[in-house]
């Protein structure tokens, strides 16, 4: 059997993983995501620990996911990324000395936090590149809850350098470009050049999927619903007049969760409510500033090309919003855009797996 890899992200609203092959052309092998409660999780944060722990082992079952050692993206608001310059001129140096010059920068104190430093380029007056602050005891928590689960981490990695990665093969070689992925509580902005790393933000807010809502929590055992990847069966109507093919989602009765009221498919082209409406005129707004303040770098590269990905990506006023705020034309992403799959794809789990998938690609050009 070919060596595989597997990527797991951990959100408020669900536990999504993928697995692939390893080699120079990576192939989709499995995909799925398990909805979780309200309350059970934040981004890349845990809080309701047996909740999680049950997700993550109906998710490895339904989905069919061989492999337990993963590589565990993380980037919520409690995931600082921030530029950094040092006169120091060795990567192991200057991670030596982070605790020393970022700690007035820094959330929490600095023996409370784990600090990594990523280089981007040495010129006359130093090494620069991005620093990254995480919670300490977050991150312990986060691999202690995947071991209950009989999952093992051998590394954590930030979503943004994942996307950073894929750029590296969306953009052409030597052209800078632009990453913009809308998760439902952090919208991630990144952007390189050949796939490394020149600029990263989460820009917090909640973007709803759509009109499908969770339902509340009850105190007898309910259904948890695992929407897996592939197209497996034939195809039939729900209850709710939804095509959906057969295997597509899979019951199992637990007492650890409830499940969604329903699984949105992608919007239709005009149908946008007047609440997501203002959502996303917010979110554009603060896209904007975010843009704004790279551009007003002086060692700015100018962004050649942007792609977009996440919710609501697939409707056209807000691709034209996003590429008016980029200054370039856009061009939507999926899972299925970075990796090659040979069976179809459910598109609720193709528009939403594209950060997981790029934790597993490569570096730079």
């Amino acid at each position: 059997m070919a060596k595989t890899r597997v990527a797991l992200e951990i959100t408020e609203d669900s536990v999504r993983a993928v697995e692939v092959t390893d080699g120079r052309a990576p192939t989709l092998l499995a995909a799925g995501e398990v909805m979780l409660p309200p309350g059970a999780a934040k981004d890349s944060e845990i809080v309701d620990r047996d909740v999680v722990v049950g997700a993550l082992r109906r998710l490895w079952t339904d989905a069919g996911i061989k492999g337990r050692n993963v590589v565990l993206g993380v980037g919520g608001r409690r995931v600082l990324v921030r530029e950094h310059s040092s006169t120091l001129r060795e990567t192991a140096l200057v991670r030596q000395a982070l605790p020393f010059d970022v700690q007035d920068r820094l959330p929490v104190p600095v023996d409370q936090a784990v600090l990594d430093f990523i280089p981007t380029h040495v010129d006359d007056e130093g090494m620069h590149g991005l620093m990254v602050a995480a919670v300490s005891e977050q991150m312990e928590d986060l691999v202690s809850v995947l071991a209950e689960a009989g999952l093992t981490a051998d590394s954590i990695d930030l979503l943004a350098f994942g996307y950073c990665r894929a750029l590296a093969g969306l953009a052409p070689k030597g052209v800078t470009g632009m990453l913009i992925g809308i998760g439902e509580h952090t919208t991630q902005v990144v952007i390189a050049t050949d796939g490394v790393p020149q600029f990263a933000r989460a820009i917090p807010i909640d973007v709803p999927r759509g009109e499908a809502r969770v339902t509340e929590i009850e105190a007898a055992p309910t259904e948890l619903e695992t929407l897996t990847g592939f197209r497996t069966g034939g195809v039939e109507e729900s209850a709710d007049g939804a095509i959906r093919s057969r295997g597509d989602l899979r019951r199992a009765r637990t007492a650890v969760a409830t499940p969604p009221a329903g699984v949105p498919e992608a919007p239709a082209a005009d149908a946008m409510s007047a609440d997501l409406q203002d959502v996303l005129i917010d979110l554009v707004t603060r896209l904007r500033g975010t843009v704004s303040f790279y551009r007003d770098r002086t060692d700015a590269a100018p962004v050649a090309a942007t792609f977009i990905t996440g919710l609501h990506t697939d409707h056209p006023r807000l691709q034209a919003a996003l590429a008016q705020v980029a200054g370039t034309e856009v061009r939507r992403i999926t899972g299925a855009d970075l990796v090659r799959v040979k069976n179809g794809l459910h598109p609720a789990v193709d528009e939403r797996i594209a950060p997981t998938v790029a934790l597993l690609l490569g570096g730079t050009k």
